[in-house]
């Protein structure tokens, strides 16, 4: 079966982004995945401190919940990150997960390690969810600077994004004419994505 994780970065509990997640993971299940979906606020994760540990053995010494996200991200055959935009970046709570694969970063580019399964690895695809107050679509150009790196550096396939600007206020991804349903029907695409590319691998 395929394994959806979604990944809600918003601080605000049922806010715009949260409501695309909740549809794509919602379309994700109606095409046969069995999904998971993380709260990050409501995990315990330090920032980044620039110890450089993990440029030694890969591994991060900060102990919080991040050990159980690695495993989840790694192991996921599709991954959805939902965040809004903050000053022209996904916001701090998402950015501190982001920051903490550095060490994953390290594992595979400095230590030459495998991070995820070589047989079902071109199959993992990814899709960005994202909301910003602003009415210029340019702000989101350091958002999807971050997801890209991000998204490489996991071994996922940038399969789509679903951006909507002039959305901040709360529930405005209700108001809006498509962006709930398109949200849905970028989750059903995801799995019947991922389920052609892993009938060509296993």
């Amino acid at each position: 079966m395929v394994r959806i994780l979604g990944i809600a970065g918003s601080p605000r509990q049922n806010g715009n982004t949260s409501l695309l997640l909740q549809e794509a993971l919602r379309g994700a299940e109606q095409a046969g995945a069995a999904v998971e979906k993380v709260l990050l606020c409501k995990r315990n994760i330090y920032p980044c401190v620039g110890c450089d540990d993990c440029r030694k053995s890969g591994q991060c010494s900060l102990d919080d919940n991040m050990d159980q996200l690695y495993r989840k991200v790694l192991a996921a055959n599709g991954i959805v990150i939902a965040a809004p935009v903050y000053f022209n970046s996904v916001n701090a709570q998402t950015k501190a997960f982001i920051d903490r694969f550095q060490c994953i970063w390290e594992r595979k580019n400095e230590l030459g390690q495998e991070v995820t399964d070589p047989l079902t690895r071109p199959a993992r695809r990814g899709l960005f969810l994202s909301a910003a107050r602003g009415d210029d679509p340019r702000v989101f150009d350091g958002a999807i600077k971050v997801m890209d790196r991000f998204f490489e550096t996991v071994d996922v396939d940038y399969y789509e994004r679903l951006l909507f600007f002039r959305m901040g206020e709360k529930g405005a991804a209700q108001k809006h004419p498509t962006a709930l349903g398109d949200a849905f029907k970028l989750g059903e695409h995801l799995v019947e994505e991922i389920s052609r590319h892993l009938a060509t691998v296993t």
